[in-house]
């Protein structure tokens, strides 16, 4: 019987560093194929995340400190670039999104499918069959704040990733920052922080790879209005609705009785 000296550490790691299923924690894990991810439309962001960009499958969570935070605008380069023939569901969305905004940030409405589900069991099963599908390029899932148990909503996420794997199609949960420290099947968790400027301070705190060192600072487009130029406060005669400011760049108008964001 022969014997076989075992490898070195330093060997090991060299030989297992380039399979796509193997990942060493200083650094960030690569794509098994060139298909396994789709670019963020950030080049910052997209140096942050394992890849080089979003999974093009699975479960990845944008925890947010409140809806209108920058999610939309940081999702529509990427959701605009997804493949014509699908739909983009959006599940549960707590306000109603607003068409010229959308248009303006490159999505075409005529793929954009919005369900109101009344409980939260229900939107998670809507989510769960877009994703099943076949006809989705991409769903999006507002999360309210937490109120069932917590294994039941953790059961809930992984039949959620696992829909998202086997149908190939990328669900991005839209989740309250409060859920940061509960465990989830989610290999890519973010947390999104309107910042000065209309920056939005992006934290990677789950990825296949090290610890982020700081929030990234991402400057997002602002839809409908030229590079350079800022929202302004408009005084209340000049228009019916009332625009409410939260940050230099980022509106949300509110026309009773309903509500209406970007």
């Amino acid at each position: 019987m022969q014997s076989v000296a075992p490898l070195s550490p330093a060997r090991a790691a060299t030989l297992l560093a380039g399979h796509p299923a193997l990942w060493l924690a200083d650094r960030l894990t690569q794509a098994a194929a060139a298909h396994a991810v789709r670019p963020t439309g950030f080049a910052a962001l997209d140096a942050e995340l394992p890849g080089g960009g979003w999974p093009a499958a699975g479960l990845i969570e944008l925890l947010l400190a409140a809806p209108g935070s920058g999610e939309l605008r940081v999702l529509a380069p990427a959701l605009a670039a997804q493949p014509q023939a699908g739909a983009l569901l959006w599940v549960a969305p707590p306000l109603m999104p607003y068409a010229p905004a959308l248009h303006m940030l490159g999505l075409a409405l005529d793929r954009l499918v919005a369900v109101t589900p009344d409980s939260q069991a229900d939107a998670a099963w809507a989510a769960e069959q877009g994703l099943r599908s076949g006809a989705c390029a991409a769903v999006l899932w507002w999360q309210a704040e937490a109120r069932a148990p917590a294994a039941a909503l953790a059961t809930a996420l992984r039949r959620l990733h696992l829909a998202a794997q086997e149908g190939g199609c990328p669900l991005f949960a839209l989740r309250p920052a409060s859920v940061r420290g509960q465990s989830s099947p989610a290999p890519l968790r973010l947390v999104l922080e309107p910042a000065p400027q209309g920056q939005l301070a992006v934290t990677v705190f789950k990825r296949r790879g090290p610890a982020m060192v700081q929030p990234l600072l991402l400057t997002l487009p602002v839809a409908g209005l030229p590079a350079g130029r800022a929202l302004r406060r408009v005084p209340p005669p000049v228009l019916p609705a009332r625009v409410l400011l939260s940050e230099p760049g980022d509106a949300v108008v509110c026309a009773a009785p309903e509500r209406i964001a970007a």
